[in-house]
């Protein structure tokens, strides 16, 4: 495989990773915020960082 076919690809993978998190921040605020699947996902949280950083 060339060095182009390889950056071509590196640079589509980052792009895709990108829009990838940019979609999922978009559906946070969009649905998520403010839900009871909010509270349960930062209980869920608290115990995780109660576990870890006593």
């Amino acid at each position: 495989m060339s060095t182009t076919v390889e950056a071509v690809l590196v640079a589509a993978l980052v792009l895709g990773v990108v829009v990838a998190l940019f979609g999922l921040i978009y559906v946070w605020e969009k649905w998520v915020k403010g839900s009871r699947l909010e509270q349960r996902i930062d209980r869920f949280v608290d115990r995780l960082s109660d576990l870890f950083f006593r």
